[in-house]
């Protein structure tokens, strides 16, 4: 009968089989094994080379034979490591669901540590390797580093043993520097303490030696090198993470990093020597490099953390990298054709010597009163390298860095060739200069430009002369060329230090403008550079009288004859030049319908994605800038973009997508009325893009909503097709807050739209949505969603407060507890008082829905008490409460408790809405007579103009949504209404309610100064446009017109 091991050995060769449905099912049988106990020791066992017991029990011989035979399959001990390694990962964890029991896991920590060493397959030994990794980062085993020290130590003499050991424990140490609390980090450094000398002395260091000894005799030597090489990689963690705060003063660690150059400088001439041999050793050459490289490394890495103990080496760094990148060293790295054959060892030399320069004014600064041994290390260090780096030294950096390392490779020519549209790629930025030679050289160069300024200034000004002097023809060699596209690239590179340096539009005009136009082949390297650099320019000091020029060297560069690295290097520069904040453009004009087409047709021709991508955003950036001029040129680009969208879509560019959203956006926000043959594509692209079903939204989802946004604002008419849409609203929200900002300013244009056709189908499930959500979003989203309440009520007030209704208990509720801040409560105030101006019988109904017994004292005295906090640029706000307090002017004891400070809120608020304007067109005359009218009142849309800083916050440009939103401000009772009338005739209401007496003696408790004055803008109060009449040069008008106009006011409309 077979053995469990047998069925789960058998499982795991058929989740090795090539065929699909043999993998099926087998991963479906492992995945229900996982629950059974006992299924991890097995995998365990199964993942191990098992070594012959010769000493077994007789019953279980044919158990162990049988476990021998399986194991003997490479597939099955490596598919074994793998499920187990995962298994560890979901099952080991203390709080993971159906953890392994201890006895399961004693179980394989007992397999793992009896058998890890025993495996000679190295794909399966890295695999064993991780496994030990990982129970030890997730759990405590005390066991396990002790057991490999002590292996470590006893097969010194099996080079396979200990290159295993190694291994393993190499994987170990890099899980447990991976912990980050504090008292794991504190146990690693004691870990550290105690290993790290017998790793550097007794491991690497005689390996390393060994390797240098025999590596001209004995082929073993290969061997010591990667057992060496392994050493490195453990020592690299326990010296990053494990040596504390301060290892200089630490002996091990110090002398370990002398060590480390020492190291570096033999092993580089033994790869010289290597290299000159013969190529029969490659693998051993590309070992050793490795080897190296991690040196490095652990020497940038060191210094980066622990720049105070790195203060010693200093010296001793600075004068490694120059010799070996600048200086005579560079013999081991360059062919004999200056071809650089170890660039990666380069990059991390100049980056070293970088950091060093660059630390010169913060790190390691001058203290000439040494008082500890900190202050002595740094004092060292910037006495040395203020000393390393003198004139000579700095010009001498600056001449090599100019005429050797910024001159093109034949590397590099050979790629323009090869793949154009790749070399063409502008992609130095980001950390670009930790891996590539040419930007690492660009970020050397200028810290030496931030560092040692007027050095390089005068030496790069040199060479522009130089450059200057050397003329070119048509017939000119390859090498001045070269050399003139490595000047040219020293002042791009720091344009910007030589602001008033250099005179950049004579030199245009007099040499850079000529060798753009000279069309020998090898002259494509410097038009490429010239364009370039008059885009390094724009920002810096480009005269707007050359720009014209500027425009046509881009023109005459974005030919279809030209080379694509060139067509690609103009497209930038224009980008530049047109987003520049002195682009002009009616100079621009003249130019632009070429242009265009020029980027419209390097737009059909390039292939790659990022092409695409570069020219797609300055063809946008030019519909931006040129908006009053696009009209001629949208429509073929509009007819184009479908094509494109579709080729996106087939390779799933999902970056060119976002780009074709984007310029999608900027069009339709430019020409403000949308063709109907792009409708069905723009309401295509929206849908895929906030589509949550689809993979492609995580890309595109942003770009999409700010589309929708342009489209619904540039709409006329609610279509059913732009009605669907909303159907991505909500789950879009409702997955993430992210896009809440914008998709809430989506729904308030939608309601402006068409508020009817959305909130009847939308609209409940938006306000609940918000119910749910107050409590758990930020002050920010909470106003943009009372925000939208509002709009509810003031385009349809019966069906806007009965979507709006089960939000108010909340709203109230948090006018009553008064813990907001001013600005969230003017929001919950502003609702409070909309409600009541529409239904009064609703706001008592929700207050009677509070659990507080005196909900509306609480809310009158908040009110009250938050009024004069309301902004003064907010004046429609303070009125519109005034509105909601008259409104309730009657006989009710919590009202008339609080009449008077009402009244003194209503006094504040008219001495700001309203505006005094005398009757006599002669201001000398007399001014005993003023009349009032109320400045919010707006009467047509003529008047709207004062008040567009109000009515235009969600959108940028002028829109139909912004004709809609005048509309809006047009029917608001705020805007109507004017105050006094409104508050005299609900004081006569008041007064026939009280009675004559009562509302004498209500009076009496009123201020008497405020009495006046409210009096007194009720007397003189006249209709806007009546006094804007009689201040028209009529004459003026005396008492018997302004009476006339009081008692006319007497007939405005109230309040429904």
């Amino acid at each position: 009968m077979a053995t469990a091991e047998q069925f789960v050995a058998a499982a795991l060769q058929g989740a090795a089989n090539p065929n699909h449905e043999i993998v099926q099912k087998a991963e479906a049988q492992l995945a229900e094994w996982e629950q059974q106990p006992g299924f991890f020791p097995i995998l365990a066992r199964l993942s191990m080379k098992l070594q012959d017991d010769s000493d077994a029990a007789a019953s279980a011989a044919s158990a162990a034979a049988v476990a021998a035979t399986l194991s003997d399959s490479v597939k099955i001990r490596w598919m074994a490591a793998v499920y187990l390694k995962n298994g560890i990962e979901r099952y080991w964890r203390h709080n993971s669901r159906q953890e392994l029991a201890q006895e399961q896991k004693q179980q394989i920590r007992e397999i793992l540590l009896q058998h890890y060493n025993a495996e000679d397959v190295p794909q399966v030994a890295l695999q064993v390797a991780v496994l030990l990794s990982k129970i030890a980062r997730i759990d405590c085993w005390p066991e396990l580093l002790p057991t490999l020290m002590k292996q470590l130590q006893a097969c010194s003499e099996s080079p396979a043993q200990q290159q295993r050991t190694l291994l393993v424990l190499h994987y170990v140490i890099k899980a447990l520097a991976s912990r980050r609390l504090m008292a794991e980090k504190r146990a690693f450094e004691e870990l550290s303490a105690q290993i790290f000398s017998y790793m550097a002395w007794n491991i690497w260091a005689t390996l390393t030696t060994r390797f240098l000894q025999l590596q001209k005799t004995d082929p073993a030597a290969h061997s010591c090198l990667q057992r060496a090489y392994i050493a490195m990689r453990s020592l690299r963690k326990l010296l990053i993470y494990g040596c504390g705060s301060k290892p200089y003063k630490s002996s091990d660690h110090m002398n370990f990093i002398e060590q480390l150059f020492e190291r570096l400088r033999q092993c580089l001439e033994l790869r010289y020597e290597l290299r000159l041999r013969s190529t029969d050793n490659q693998q051993l050459i590309n070992d050793l490099e490795r080897f190296i490289l991690k040196m490095m490394k652990t020497l940038n890495e060191f210094m980066d953390k622990y720049s105070l103990s790195f203060a010693r080496f200093v010296p001793v760094a600075l004068e490694f990298s120059f010799h070996y990148v600048f200086h005579e060293g560079t013999a081991l790295i360059f062919d004999a054709g200056e071809r650089i054959n170890f660039s990666n060892f380069v990059i991390q030399a100049i980056n070293m010597l970088k950091c060093i320069m660059m630390s010169g004014n913060d790190t390691i600064t001058q203290d000439q009163t040494a008082n500890t041994l900190e202050d002595e290390l740094l004092a060292t260090a910037a006495q040395t390298q203020s000393k390393f780096f003198s004139v000579e030294r700095v010009t001498y950096l600056c001449e090599k860095i100019v005429t050797h390392y910024f001159l093109l490779t034949p590397e590099e020519l050979a790629e323009w060739q090869q793949d154009p549209e790749s070399y063409g790629h502008d992609d130095g930025g980001g950390d670009a200069w930790k891996y590539e030679l040419r930007p690492c050289v660009e970020s050397l160069y200028f810290t030496c430009f931030t560092q040692h300024s007027n050095v390089m200034i005068n030496e790069v000004l040199k060479f522009v002369r130089r450059a200057q002097q050397l003329q070119l023809t048509q017939d000119s060699e390859l090498k001045p060329i070269l050399l003139k596209d490595a000047i040219y690239n020293a002042v791009g590179q720091a344009s910007f230090h030589f602001f008033n340096k250099l005179d950049f539009g004579s030199w245009l005009t007099s040499q850079l403008l000529a060798e753009l136009r000279i069309e020998a082949s090898n002259f494509r390297i410097l038009r490429r550079r010239i364009i370039w650099l008059v885009g390094n320019w724009v920002g810096v000091q480009l005269p707007r009288e050359l720009r014209p020029l500027a425009y046509e060297a881009c023109l005459h560069l974005l030919r279809p004859e030209e080379d694509m690295p060139i067509r690609l290097a103009a497209a930038r520069t224009l980008n530049l030049l047109i987003d520049d904040f002195e682009f002009m453009p009616e100079a621009f004009h003249p130019y632009f319908a070429a242009l265009f087409e020029a980027l419209f047709l390097l737009l059909r021709e390039a292939a790659a994605c990022d092409t695409k991508i570069v020219v797609l955003g300055t063809m946008t950036l030019l519909v931006e800038k040129m908006s009053e001029y696009i009209e001629p040129q949208a429509l073929q680009f509009i007819a184009y973009l479908p094509l494109l969208w579709r080729e996106s879509e087939e390779h799933e560019y999902n970056m060119l997508r976002c780009a074709i959203i984007g310029t999608l956006e900027q069009l339709v926000r430019t020409i403000r009325d949308v063709p109907e043959s792009m409708k069905p594509f723009l309401y295509s692209v929206i849908e895929l893009s906030t589509d949550l079903q689809q993979r492609s939204h995580v890309y595109l989802i942003e770009d999409g909503i700010m589309l929708w946004l342009a489209v619904i604002g540039n709409s006329t008419a609610l279509t059913p097709e732009l009605l669907r849409l909303c159907d991505h609203l909500l789950p879009i929200i409702e997955m993430s807050s992210e896009n809440l900002r914008t998709v809430l300013q989506l729904i308030h244009a939608y309601i402006l739209l068409d508020a009817h056709a959305y909130l009847s189908r939308y609209g409940e499930g938006f306000v609940t949505y918000c119910v749910r959500s107050f409590e758990d979003i930020r002050t920010e989203g909470i106003i943009a969603m009372l925000r939208i309440f509002e709009t509810c009520l003031k385009t349809d007030a019966t069906m806007g407060l009965r979507l709006v209704r089960p939000a108010l208990p909340f709203v109230f509720q948090q006018v009553c507890l008064k813990q907001e801040y001013p600005m969230t409560m003017s929001w919950y105030l502003t609702l409070l008082a909309r409600t009541l101006l529409i239904d009064q019988a609703v706001f008592m109904s929700v207050v009677q829905e509070l659990p507080q017994t005196d909900a509306l004292a609480r809310i009158l005295d908040v009110w009250i008490e938050m009024f004069p906090l309301v902004a003064d640029t907010h004046a429609e706000k303070r009125k519109l409460f005034c509105l909601a307090f008259a409104s309730i002017f009657g006989n009710n004891e919590l009202l008339l408790a609080r009449f008077p400070h009402i009244l003194q809120l209503v006094e504040e608020t008219l001495g700001e809405v309203m505006d005094k304007q005398y009757a006599a067109a002669d201001e000398a005359a007399d001014k005993a007579t003023p009349r009032y009218y109320d400045s919010l009142v707006i009467h047509d849309e003529h008047e709207l103009e004062e008040f567009q800083p109000q009515l235009y916050d969600d959108f940028h440009s002028k829109t139909y949504h912004d004709d809609r939103h005048r509309q809006l401000v047009l029917k608001d009772p705020v805007y109507k209404i004017p105050l006094t009338e409104y508050l005299k005739w609900q004081l006569q209401h008041l007064q026939s309610l009280l009675g004559p007496a009562r509302y004498e003696q209500l009076m009496h408790a009123v201020c008497p100064e405020v009495l006046e004055k409210i009096n007194m803008y009720i007397e003189q109060t006249v209709p806007k446009a009546c006094v804007m009449c009689a201040s028209g040069g009529n004459g003026g008008g005396g008492g018997d017109d302004s009476e006339t106009l009081v008692t006319d006011s007497n007939n405005c409309n109230t309040l429904d």
